[in-house]
């Protein structure tokens, strides 16, 4: 099997090229933008550091996003409410 050598900048410009595509149709059809919502539990500072890309990813391709972070603490039937809420 022959290797095939990927230009991963080039992919990730098609790929980001095609979501805002898809996160524009998405928004004419349903007259409001796609959203992703990104909960954080704890302070881990590379957890922080992926959903700020997260974030920048977002704005770049045209979907919303909303960031929500709670303590460490955080209870497990309030963290799963919360998730239904933002699924609803």
């Amino acid at each position: 099997m022959t290797a095939t050598l990927m230009d991963g900048r080039a992919l990730s410009r098609q790929l980001l090229d095609a979501t805002a595509e898809r996160a524009a149709a998405f928004q004419l059809a349903h007259g409001r933008r796609p959203c992703l919502a990104t909960v954080l539990v704890g302070d881990d500072p590379a957890s922080h550091t992926y959903v700020r890309m997260k974030v920048n990813r977002c704005a770049e391709v045209g979907i919303e996003s909303r960031r929500v972070d709670l303590p460490a603490s955080t209870a497990t039937e309030e963290l799963v409410g919360l998730l239904r809420d933002l699924s609803a």
